[in-house]
């Protein structure tokens, strides 16, 4: 049975259909207030609010026009930016015309052009080939928005030219999704207490701030290098101080040796610390013109001491803050505008031999060959899959795991802080041997939950499920019973469906990771039984 065109949407901006549900979560129910809210015409906003519907995030009362919000719409609004995305790409692949779409591309390992595409929807969509035309450019711009679909290039060699086709983005982990009962980037108030809250506030003075830079005792995370001010910007800072004008706190969030995480401020204290050190001359200077370009040495002793002597607040969150707290407070006042991931924050305040093996060990060739280039080093994902094979390879990992993901590989990471040359050496050599036996065993499949046209892309769950298990096998057990470890892998494992739902749903939930272990454990142990892993 053919599709009908009804269940095709027209809205060509997948963005603006996630705001037209946010418009009726905020009271603006008809079309011309949802239009309103989002910017466009009235049409328009019936247009978006039809696809909203068609994604089940909205329904509407025809007969008065008021759009309310469905159960999946309310899940939708409470997240981020972030995890609204994720949410939409879990609906995608669940909706009739996507889904159908999308396992015709992931059909073609060459990927599929426009016009095969547009073939296909003419065999698929029951509507005139006008109007399904016109709908094609909405299909692929909701799908690239979402980044189920790249795009790549094919060779023609008759005409010596390539052609853009889509192909399935391998790139997507599943399980990459925060449910709303997970979703903890807005965990006030019933998280924060005055009492849980050991956050310091101190006022120093420039010296002592440059005396501790120099000491090493500041560090700048990663995330924040590539925001750099340009020199009128540093140069309008420095008058600000000179003048006494108020500047916005500074956030640092200390280690266990007393160093400062740089979490905000960090383009301020720079143009301090560099035209202390006469890195700069002062430029487009307008309430102290004189002072253009004027190098630090060269000012006189009554400016260079307002300078040095400006008394700057910081808030130091000390190490005993929540976790939870720490992720949140890090979102909530980074000024350079990017929601960070859990791992890059946890790259900042973990930052040490830890940090450094994990970026290590991520771009690494065996690491590269044994996921075939199936997770992304982008927003670090590839370096928390990595510690996840540390966090839940450790001995009583199952037993010591709470279902708070975030605390337990937080706590790994501070564990491999605390480790010497040797330890980490150790760690390495584990990590390469599972690599080096997975990919022996399954190759390009490996860590990948199959479908019936494709390899499929790597499962976080299950890539940390396998690593353990391959970690806690001996070299003989893993050789002599290959054949039998493959055979189980693909026959009885991935097809068992309370096996699929622990790695699919709710991957972090206490149940699911003890039933993906113990499940792994006891089909694929030659010794039959669970036993090597809760050793």
């Amino acid at each position: 049975m053919k599709i009908s065109i009804t269940q095709v949407p027209q809205a060509d901006e997948l963005s603006k259909v996630i705001l037209a549900v946010e418009a009726v979560s905020q009271e603006n129910t008809t079309d011309k207030r949802i239009a309103d809210y989002v910017g466009f015409t009235d049409r328009q906003g019936r247009y978006y609010r039809l696809a909203a519907e068609i994604l089940g995030l909205l329904t509407n009362d025809r007969h008065y026009n008021h759009a309310s919000l469905t159960d999946a719409g309310r899940e939708l609004i409470v997240l981020d930016e972030s995890n609204r995305l994720k949410k939409i790409r879990t609906i995608l692949k669940e909706n009739i015309l996507f889904k159908t779409v999308l396992g015709e591309i992931e059909g073609s390992r060459q990927g599929l052009s426009r016009d095969e595409l547009l073939a296909f929807l003419y065999q698929t969509i029951n509507g005139s080939a006008s109007t399904i035309q016109r709908r094609l450019s909405t299909i692929i711009n909701w799908l690239l928005y979402s980044s189920l679909i790249v795009t790549d290039f094919r060779e023609i060699k008759e005409e010596k030219d390539r052609d853009t086709v889509y192909k399935i983005n391998d790139l997507l982990d599943e399980t990459d999704f925060i449910t709303p009962e997970d979703f903890r980037d807005s965990i006030y108030p019933s998280n924060y207490s005055n009492e849980e809250l050991d956050i310091k506030e101190l006022h120093t003075m420039v010296v002592s701030i440059l005396r501790r830079k120099e000491q090493g005792k500041i560090i700048v995370p990663e995330f924040q290098r590539n925001h750099v001010w340009k020199p009128q910007q540093k140069s309008r800072f420095i008058e600000s101080l000179i003048l006494n004008i108020p500047i916005p706190p500074f956030y640092v969030s200390q280690d266990l040796e007393g160093k400062w995480i740089m979490v905000d401020g960090l383009q301020r204290s720079t143009a301090i610390f560099e035209f202390l050190n006469n890195k700069y001359p002062l430029v487009g200077l307008e309430a102290l013109p004189n002072l253009n370009e004027k190098l630090y040495n060269q000012l006189d002793d009554d400016l260079k001491s307002r300078i040095e002597e400006r008394e700057m607040l910081f808030y130091i969150l000390k190490p005993s803050v929540p976790m939870s707290i720490v992720y949140d407070i890090f979102n909530r006042i980074n000024s350079n505008g990017t929601t960070l991931t859990r791992q890059e924050i946890r790259n900042c305040i973990y930052s040490g031999p830890a940090t450094r093996l994990l970026a290590k060990l991520a771009d690494h060739r065996i690491f590269k060959e044994a996921i075939d280039g199936g997770i992304s080093p982008l927003r670090m994902k590839d370096r928390e899959a990595v510690l996840r094979f540390f966090a839940f390879s450790a001995n009583g990992a199952l037993d010591e795991y709470n279902g708070d993901l975030d605390d337990f590989l937080g706590k790994t990471m501070r564990n491999i802080n605390r480790m010497n040359q040797s330890q980490l050496e150790k760690l390495s050599n584990r990590f390469f041997r599972t690599m080096t036996f997975s990919f022996d065993l399954f190759g390009e499949h490996n860590f990948r939950l199959p479908t019936e046209k494709s390899r499929g892309v790597i499962n976080i769950a299950l890539f940390e499920v396998i690593s353990v298990f391959f970690d806690k096998l001996s070299d003989e057990e893993l050789l002599e019973n290959k054949e039998k470890i493959i055979y189980n892998y693909y026959n009885v494992l991935l097809p068992d469906e309370e096996f699929k739902n622990s790695i699919r749903n709710a991957t972090n939930n206490i149940r699911n990771v003890r039933m993906r272990f113990h499940k792994t454990f006891s089909i694929l142990n030659p010794r039959g039984d669970d036993q090597t892993f809760s050793n």
